[in-house]
């Protein structure tokens, strides 16, 4: 869904890129800075940090936004950039849940209810989901379904539920949040699969 945004932002994203491409850091090492913002807000969440690590996540997801820009502009765009960046993503997802789930299990961030009260089941169904939702469109792609952006948790909206939760207190809400329609997406990425490779 953002992704569909973001083609309409690169005016506003273009300038930035442009400062950044100035400064002489390479896309790739700002996909690394992506990384370093993520470890910290996973160490902050796992600390019980709720709104200090929604900001350091919202840092982190710039980074991972303004790499591919700065990229596009120096026309440095890689196969091994983009394989980068995705492992980086997949190492910053399992961090943060991971970061989560240790808040959780210490109490450091409250469960409230019964249904929330399974923080760390919330938590290892949002790494799930996550993952398969970013694995069912790699997979299908690769089978040949053409572009497979299908569903509404994509990263990019993953990363801001997680930091609005955080930055009002509510990471468990966000959790369960986005356990559920990222596992929604996933199902839905692996039905447009099923009808455009028959």
């Amino acid at each position: 869904m953002l992704s569909r945004v973001r083609e309409r932002v690169k005016d506003w994203i273009a300038p930035v890129a442009r400062l950044f491409a100035i400064s002489g850091l390479s896309p790739n090492a700002l996909t690394m800075l992506g990384l370093v913002f993520g470890v910290i807000a996973a160490v902050l969440f796992a600390q019980g940090e709720q709104p200090l690590a929604g900001v350091v996540l919202l840092v982190a997801g710039f980074f991972d936004i303004i790499d591919g820009a700065v990229a596009r502009l120096l026309q440095r765009e890689t196969a091994f950039g983009g394989v980068l960046d995705s492992v980086v993503d997949r190492y910053v997802d399992v961090l943060l849940y991971a970061g989560i789930i240790y808040a959780f299990i210490q109490r450091r961030i409250a469960e409230p209810g019964i249904i929330l009260g399974w923080g760390w089941l919330w938590g290892l169904l949002a790494i799930a989901g996550s993952f398969m939702v970013s694995y069912t469109r790699a997979r299908a792609e690769a089978a040949g379904s053409g572009r497979l952006d299908v569903g509404f948790a994509e990263r990019a909206e993953r990363l801001i539920i997680l930091a609005i939760g955080a930055l009002l207190g509510l990471t468990p809400y966000a959790v369960v949040i986005i356990a559920v329609i990222a596992n929604i997406t996933a199902v839905q990425r692996v039905l447009a699969a099923r009808r455009r490779l028959r």
